[in-house]
Protein backbone atom coordinates (compact mmCIF):
# COMPACT_ATOMS: atom_id res chain seq x y z
CA UNK A 1 0.00 0.00 0.00
CA UNK A 2 1.41 3.55 -0.91
CA UNK A 3 2.08 5.57 2.36
CA UNK A 4 -0.06 9.29 2.05
CA UNK A 5 2.68 11.93 2.01
CA UNK A 6 1.93 13.09 5.04
CA UNK A 7 3.25 10.00 6.95
CA UNK A 8 6.15 10.42 4.29
CA UNK A 9 7.12 13.63 5.36
CA UNK A 10 7.36 12.50 9.23
CA UNK A 11 10.11 9.67 8.60
CA UNK A 12 13.00 11.62 9.76
CA UNK A 13 15.44 12.66 6.86
CA UNK A 14 12.56 11.68 4.25
CA UNK A 15 12.71 16.19 2.71
CA UNK A 16 15.98 16.25 3.25
CA UNK A 17 16.46 13.15 0.96
CA UNK A 18 14.40 14.88 -1.77
CA UNK A 19 15.87 18.24 -1.45
CA UNK A 20 19.32 16.57 -1.80
CA UNK A 21 17.81 15.03 -5.03
CA UNK A 22 16.18 17.61 -6.63
CA UNK A 23 18.94 20.24 -5.54
CA UNK A 24 20.03 20.86 -9.30
CA UNK A 25 16.18 21.83 -9.91
CA UNK A 26 16.01 23.51 -6.89
CA UNK A 27 19.17 26.13 -8.03
CA UNK A 28 17.32 26.48 -11.47
CA UNK A 29 14.10 27.40 -9.99
CA UNK A 30 15.39 29.98 -7.42
CA UNK A 31 16.92 31.72 -10.07
CA UNK A 32 14.30 31.40 -12.47
CA UNK A 33 11.18 32.08 -10.03
CA UNK A 34 12.07 36.31 -9.60
CA UNK A 35 11.49 36.73 -13.65
CA UNK A 36 8.43 34.77 -13.78
CA UNK A 37 5.05 36.31 -13.48
CA UNK A 38 1.68 33.85 -13.05
CA UNK A 39 -2.12 34.28 -13.91
CA UNK A 40 -4.58 31.77 -15.54
CA UNK A 41 -6.95 32.52 -18.20
CA UNK A 42 -10.13 30.55 -17.91
CA UNK A 43 -8.57 27.54 -15.98
CA UNK A 44 -5.73 27.56 -17.93
CA UNK A 45 -2.41 28.05 -16.20
CA UNK A 46 0.38 30.52 -17.46
CA UNK A 47 3.49 31.89 -16.55
CA UNK A 48 5.41 34.69 -18.01
CA UNK A 49 9.18 35.86 -18.23
CA UNK A 50 9.66 39.12 -17.78
CA UNK A 51 10.07 40.59 -20.98
CA UNK A 52 9.89 37.43 -22.44
CA UNK A 53 6.93 34.79 -23.81
CA UNK A 54 4.01 33.97 -22.11
CA UNK A 55 3.84 30.00 -21.20
CA UNK A 56 0.42 28.09 -21.39
CA UNK A 57 0.44 24.69 -20.07
CA UNK A 58 -0.70 22.41 -17.78
CA UNK A 59 -2.26 22.56 -13.94
CA UNK A 60 -0.18 20.83 -11.21
CA UNK A 61 -1.42 16.99 -10.88
CA UNK A 62 -1.21 14.71 -8.19
CA UNK A 63 2.64 13.42 -8.62
CA UNK A 64 4.01 17.22 -9.10
CA UNK A 65 1.99 18.29 -5.92
CA UNK A 66 3.34 15.61 -3.86
CA UNK A 67 6.93 17.27 -5.42
CA UNK A 68 5.62 20.81 -4.39
CA UNK A 69 5.02 19.67 -0.79
CA UNK A 70 8.19 17.75 -0.04
CA UNK A 71 10.09 20.73 -1.74
CA UNK A 72 8.18 23.84 -0.47
CA UNK A 73 10.53 25.40 2.27
CA UNK A 74 13.61 25.48 -0.11
CA UNK A 75 11.13 26.26 -3.14
CA UNK A 76 10.23 30.34 -3.55
CA UNK A 77 7.32 31.74 -1.50
CA UNK A 78 6.03 32.88 -4.90
CA UNK A 79 5.41 29.80 -6.65
CA UNK A 80 2.01 28.84 -6.40
CA UNK A 81 1.53 24.74 -6.15
CA UNK A 82 -0.79 25.54 -9.03
CA UNK A 83 1.70 26.65 -11.43
CA UNK A 84 4.56 24.53 -9.85
CA UNK A 85 4.76 21.99 -12.83
CA UNK A 86 4.68 24.68 -15.39
CA UNK A 87 7.47 26.12 -13.81
CA UNK A 88 9.35 22.54 -14.20
CA UNK A 89 8.30 22.56 -17.72
CA UNK A 90 9.75 25.80 -18.70
CA UNK A 91 12.86 24.51 -17.59
CA UNK A 92 13.21 21.58 -18.99
CA UNK A 93 11.68 22.89 -22.21
CA UNK A 94 12.71 26.50 -22.65
CA UNK A 95 15.32 27.41 -20.52
CA UNK A 96 17.30 23.37 -21.89
CA UNK A 97 15.09 22.95 -24.53
CA UNK A 98 15.80 19.29 -26.56
CA UNK A 99 16.65 20.80 -30.02
CA UNK A 100 19.75 22.66 -27.75
CA UNK A 101 21.99 19.76 -26.51
CA UNK A 102 24.49 22.11 -26.14
CA UNK A 103 22.25 23.58 -23.23
CA UNK A 104 21.94 21.76 -19.98
CA UNK A 105 22.26 22.49 -15.76
CA UNK A 106 26.07 22.40 -15.21
CA UNK A 107 28.00 21.59 -11.85
CA UNK A 108 25.75 19.07 -10.86
CA UNK A 109 25.86 15.64 -10.65
CA UNK A 110 23.17 13.01 -12.12
CA UNK A 111 22.21 12.04 -8.40
CA UNK A 112 21.09 15.77 -7.61
CA UNK A 113 19.07 16.27 -11.11
CA UNK A 114 15.26 14.77 -10.17
CA UNK A 115 13.12 16.23 -12.20
CA UNK A 116 15.23 16.70 -15.46
CA UNK A 117 15.05 14.99 -18.35
CA UNK A 118 17.04 12.24 -19.33
CA UNK A 119 18.80 14.38 -22.10
CA UNK A 120 20.00 16.68 -19.41
CA UNK A 121 21.22 14.10 -17.19
CA UNK A 122 23.26 12.59 -20.32
CA UNK A 123 24.31 14.75 -23.08
CA UNK A 124 26.48 11.92 -24.33
CA UNK A 125 28.39 12.37 -21.45
CA UNK A 126 30.80 9.27 -21.41
CA UNK A 127 32.12 11.00 -24.29
CA UNK A 128 35.62 13.07 -24.18
CA UNK A 129 35.14 16.73 -23.49
CA UNK A 130 36.63 18.13 -26.96
CA UNK A 131 34.18 15.55 -28.57
CA UNK A 132 31.12 17.27 -26.58
CA UNK A 133 32.33 20.67 -27.18
CA UNK A 134 32.66 19.71 -31.19
CA UNK A 135 28.91 17.81 -30.71
CA UNK A 136 27.50 20.75 -28.90
CA UNK A 137 28.75 23.02 -31.80
CA UNK A 138 27.58 20.98 -34.45
CA UNK A 139 23.88 21.08 -33.15
CA UNK A 140 23.95 24.83 -32.17
CA UNK A 141 20.83 26.42 -34.73
CA UNK A 142 21.97 28.85 -37.35
CA UNK A 143 19.86 31.62 -37.90
CA UNK A 144 18.47 29.91 -41.99
CA UNK A 145 17.94 26.20 -40.51
CA UNK A 146 14.90 24.21 -40.94
CA UNK A 147 14.02 22.28 -38.04
CA UNK A 148 11.45 19.53 -37.59
CA UNK A 149 10.23 18.71 -34.42
CA UNK A 150 8.62 15.60 -33.64
CA UNK A 151 6.65 15.77 -30.10
CA UNK A 152 6.82 19.37 -29.58
CA UNK A 153 4.44 18.96 -26.83
CA UNK A 154 3.18 22.51 -25.68
CA UNK A 155 6.09 24.32 -28.03
CA UNK A 156 8.27 25.53 -25.53
CA UNK A 157 11.16 24.42 -27.45
CA UNK A 158 9.72 26.12 -30.33
CA UNK A 159 9.65 29.51 -28.27
CA UNK A 160 13.37 29.44 -27.24
CA UNK A 161 14.43 28.56 -30.64
CA UNK A 162 12.53 30.57 -32.73
CA UNK A 163 14.53 33.59 -32.19
CA UNK A 164 18.00 31.25 -33.36
CA UNK A 165 16.94 30.73 -36.92
CA UNK A 166 15.23 34.21 -37.59
CA UNK A 167 15.61 33.59 -41.32
CA UNK A 168 14.66 29.68 -41.10
CA UNK A 169 11.79 27.59 -39.83
CA UNK A 170 10.63 25.02 -37.27
CA UNK A 171 7.97 22.56 -38.13
CA UNK A 172 6.44 21.76 -34.51
CA UNK A 173 4.27 18.20 -34.75
CA UNK A 174 2.35 16.92 -31.86
CA UNK A 175 -0.31 13.89 -32.17
CA UNK A 176 -2.17 15.02 -29.08
CA UNK A 177 -5.29 16.93 -29.28
CA UNK A 178 -5.21 18.86 -25.81
CA UNK A 179 -1.50 19.21 -26.27
CA UNK A 180 -1.30 20.45 -29.78
CA UNK A 181 -3.99 22.87 -28.56
CA UNK A 182 -1.82 24.63 -26.38
CA UNK A 183 1.14 24.88 -28.69
CA UNK A 184 -0.95 26.64 -31.00
CA UNK A 185 -1.92 28.75 -28.49
CA UNK A 186 1.66 29.87 -27.52
CA UNK A 187 2.76 30.04 -30.82
CA UNK A 188 -0.13 32.55 -31.36
CA UNK A 189 -0.16 34.35 -28.19
CA UNK A 190 3.66 34.91 -28.55
CA UNK A 191 3.21 36.09 -32.07
CA UNK A 192 5.98 33.33 -33.29
CA UNK A 193 5.82 33.82 -37.42
CA UNK A 194 8.86 31.25 -38.35
CA UNK A 195 6.82 28.03 -36.74
CA UNK A 196 4.06 25.33 -37.87
CA UNK A 197 2.30 23.48 -35.91
CA UNK A 198 0.69 20.51 -37.33
CA UNK A 199 -1.81 18.16 -35.57
CA UNK A 200 -0.46 14.38 -36.63
CA UNK A 201 1.19 11.63 -34.94
CA UNK A 202 5.05 10.64 -36.31
CA UNK A 203 5.20 7.30 -37.60
CA UNK A 204 6.26 5.01 -40.23
CA UNK A 205 3.55 5.80 -43.06
CA UNK A 206 0.19 7.69 -43.20
CA UNK A 207 -2.35 6.19 -41.52
CA UNK A 208 -4.37 6.19 -38.37
CA UNK A 209 -3.48 4.46 -35.26
CA UNK A 210 -4.60 4.82 -31.51
CA UNK A 211 -2.64 7.01 -29.40
CA UNK A 212 -2.41 6.34 -25.93
CA UNK A 213 -3.05 8.98 -23.70
CA UNK A 214 -1.54 9.95 -20.22
CA UNK A 215 -1.17 12.69 -18.01
CA UNK A 216 0.64 15.98 -20.16
CA UNK A 217 3.11 14.57 -22.64
CA UNK A 218 2.34 10.84 -21.11
CA UNK A 219 1.14 10.08 -24.80
CA UNK A 220 2.41 7.41 -27.33
CA UNK A 221 1.75 5.39 -30.49
CA UNK A 222 3.26 2.28 -28.80
CA UNK A 223 1.26 0.70 -26.23
CA UNK A 224 4.12 -1.51 -24.89
CA UNK A 225 5.94 1.89 -23.71
CA UNK A 226 2.83 3.55 -21.59
CA UNK A 227 -0.22 2.13 -21.32
CA UNK A 228 -2.69 5.62 -21.49
CA UNK A 229 -5.48 6.13 -19.24
CA UNK A 230 -7.39 6.62 -22.47
CA UNK A 231 -7.27 6.19 -26.20
CA UNK A 232 -7.87 9.22 -29.24
CA UNK A 233 -7.35 8.25 -32.59
CA UNK A 234 -4.84 10.02 -34.89
CA UNK A 235 -3.92 10.59 -37.91
CA UNK A 236 -0.10 9.84 -39.00
CA UNK A 237 2.45 10.76 -41.23
CA UNK A 238 5.92 9.91 -41.80
CA UNK A 239 9.11 12.23 -42.22
CA UNK A 240 9.49 11.78 -45.16
CA UNK A 241 5.71 12.62 -45.68
CA UNK A 242 6.49 15.91 -43.80
CA UNK A 243 8.69 16.98 -46.26
CA UNK A 244 7.14 16.05 -49.16
CA UNK A 245 3.68 18.22 -47.58
CA UNK A 246 5.67 21.37 -46.54
CA UNK A 247 7.92 21.03 -49.72
CA UNK A 248 11.32 21.25 -48.12
CA UNK A 249 14.23 20.94 -50.38
CA UNK A 250 16.61 21.64 -46.96
CA UNK A 251 16.28 19.97 -43.42
CA UNK A 252 18.91 20.98 -41.18
CA UNK A 253 17.81 18.97 -37.89
CA UNK A 254 15.33 16.28 -37.15
CA UNK A 255 14.18 16.02 -33.42
CA UNK A 256 12.37 12.85 -32.48
CA UNK A 257 10.90 12.61 -28.73
CA UNK A 258 8.01 10.16 -29.77
CA UNK A 259 7.70 8.07 -26.48
CA UNK A 260 8.60 4.82 -28.44
CA UNK A 261 8.05 5.41 -32.13
CA UNK A 262 11.15 6.69 -32.91
CA UNK A 263 12.40 3.42 -34.40
CA UNK A 264 9.15 4.04 -36.68
CA UNK A 265 10.19 7.85 -37.15
CA UNK A 266 13.69 6.71 -38.74
CA UNK A 267 12.27 3.90 -40.66
CA UNK A 268 9.37 6.77 -42.67
CA UNK A 269 12.37 9.15 -43.05
CA UNK A 270 14.69 6.72 -45.13
CA UNK A 271 14.01 9.54 -48.34
CA UNK A 272 14.67 12.51 -46.14
CA UNK A 273 17.97 10.99 -44.63
CA UNK A 274 19.27 10.08 -48.00
CA UNK A 275 19.06 13.07 -49.93
CA UNK A 276 18.90 16.20 -46.94
CA UNK A 277 20.97 14.38 -44.04
CA UNK A 278 19.63 16.18 -41.04
CA UNK A 279 21.58 16.36 -38.20
CA UNK A 280 19.12 13.86 -35.46
CA UNK A 281 18.60 13.92 -31.83
CA UNK A 282 16.16 11.27 -30.44
CA UNK A 283 15.59 9.73 -27.12
CA UNK A 284 16.45 6.02 -27.22
CA UNK A 285 16.00 5.31 -23.35
CA UNK A 286 12.61 2.98 -24.03
CA UNK A 287 12.58 -0.17 -24.63
CA UNK A 288 10.91 -2.24 -27.55
CA UNK A 289 10.71 -5.99 -27.31
CA UNK A 290 13.23 -6.17 -24.82
CA UNK A 291 16.16 -3.99 -27.15
CA UNK A 292 16.53 -0.39 -25.92
CA UNK A 293 15.47 2.08 -28.58
CA UNK A 294 18.86 3.84 -29.02
CA UNK A 295 20.24 -0.07 -29.96
CA UNK A 296 17.87 -0.02 -32.38
CA UNK A 297 17.77 3.48 -33.95
CA UNK A 298 21.65 3.74 -34.22
CA UNK A 299 21.73 0.72 -36.66
CA UNK A 300 19.13 2.38 -38.77
CA UNK A 301 21.01 5.69 -39.16
CA UNK A 302 24.17 3.59 -39.29
CA UNK A 303 22.81 1.70 -42.33
CA UNK A 304 22.24 5.73 -43.80
CA UNK A 305 25.53 6.15 -43.24
CA UNK A 306 25.62 8.38 -40.25
CA UNK A 307 27.74 8.41 -37.02
CA UNK A 308 26.08 7.85 -34.01
CA UNK A 309 27.11 9.33 -30.39
CA UNK A 310 24.83 7.28 -27.69
CA UNK A 311 25.24 8.49 -23.84
CA UNK A 312 25.07 6.30 -20.91
CA UNK A 313 21.35 7.24 -20.37
CA UNK A 314 20.09 6.54 -24.06
CA UNK A 315 20.41 10.22 -25.56
CA UNK A 316 21.05 9.99 -29.22
CA UNK A 317 23.03 12.19 -31.18
CA UNK A 318 23.80 11.95 -34.63
CA UNK A 319 25.57 13.34 -37.67
CA UNK A 320 26.06 12.19 -41.08
CA UNK A 321 29.08 11.10 -42.17
CA UNK A 322 30.27 13.64 -44.67
CA UNK A 323 29.65 16.23 -41.34
CA UNK A 324 32.32 14.51 -39.37
CA UNK A 325 35.05 17.12 -39.86
CA UNK A 326 33.56 18.98 -36.83
CA UNK A 327 33.87 16.44 -34.88
CA UNK A 328 36.76 14.63 -33.28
Amino acid sequence: MKLPIELKMLVPGYQARWRRSYACMLAEINKLAPRLHYGDDAGTPWIELENGPRFYGFATEKANREVFRLLRGALPAEIPESHFRLVKDCLNRYIYPHMRPDLKPAGYSVETMFGFHGQHKDAIADQPEHVRAALNEAFRPKDDEIFIDCGAFLGFGELRIAPDVRKGHLYAIEASTVCHALLNRNLTYNAVTNATALHRAVWKEETELELERGIAQGNTLVEEVHKGTSKERVRTISVDGLVEQFMLSRLDMLSLTLNGAEVEAIEGASKTLRTLRPRIRLAGWYSRGGTKIWQLTKAQLEKSDYRVYVGPRGNVMALPREHLAQVP
